[in-house]
């Protein structure tokens, strides 16, 4: 099992997540915005919740970004666990 040190890891989240914003991702959520509701399943996309807490006005766009990006940390961090639960008996591999 390749296992990417958390640093780089996180860096590379935190990057991607920039990148979408800058090929429109607040735009594609400005476009959700009239028929938001949090049942649907776009309403669980990570960052979505965020980004529409900014259009409402409730956060800033800085606040809105931080979350949406520990949101995406916490998430890679329960794949990490999943997969070390389910793949005791495999090797670890790090990556540097």
């Amino acid at each position: 099992m390749l296992e990417p040190d958390r640093g780089w890891l996180n860096a590379r989240i935190d990057a991607r997540f920039d990148a979408m914003m800058e090929m429109g991702a607040l735009e594609e959520v400005r476009a959700l915005a009239p028929r938001w509701d949090p049942a649907r399943l776009a309403a669980r996309a990570i960052g979505a919740p965020e980004l529409i807490a900014h259009l409402r006005g409730e956060i800033t766009l800085e606040a809105a970004i931080a979350a949406a990006k520990l949101q995406s940390r916490q998430y890679a961090k329960r794949q990490r666990t999943w997969f070390r639960s389910r793949m005791k008996g495999w090797r670890r591999i790090p990556l540097p």
